[in-house]
């Protein structure tokens, strides 16, 4: 494996968690830079582990923000915030996660292949 396939699963994995971030408080911003890091990383090489990163920062930092809310949100005698309806997305988040996660095991054994 390179320093090359590490690095741009790295880069991933940064613009990952950024952009998933600015994506729950900017939304525009956040999958404008999401989208500005798919769309060549598709496109030049290594492609797998760009994405894989990408999934897994952006599914790491949506499962820790809304897991979050989630667990701070529930008060013990009922009052509390209210944060209705966040399942899905954190299901969202887990389902990115798992992917990136699997993409990744994937793309580095491929790398590991070649020599």
């Amino acid at each position: 494996m390179t320093g090359r396939a590490r690095g741009s699963w790295i880069a991933g994995l940064v613009v990952g968690a950024a952009g998933g971030f600015l994506a729950l408080e900017f939304p525009t911003l956040g999958w404008l830079i999401l989208v500005l890091f798919a769309v060549p990383a598709a496109i030049v090489g290594p492609r797998a582990l760009a994405i894989s990163g990408l999934l897994t920062g952006f599914g790491a930092i949506w499962l820790a923000l809304l897991g979050r809310v989630a667990i701070t949100c529930r008060a013990a005698n009922g009052f509390g915030c209210q944060a209705p309806g966040i399942e899905p997305w954190l299901a969202v988040g887990a389902g990115m996660l798992a992917i990136g996660l699997a993409l990744t095991i994937v793309a580095f054994a491929r790398a590991r292949r070649r020599p």
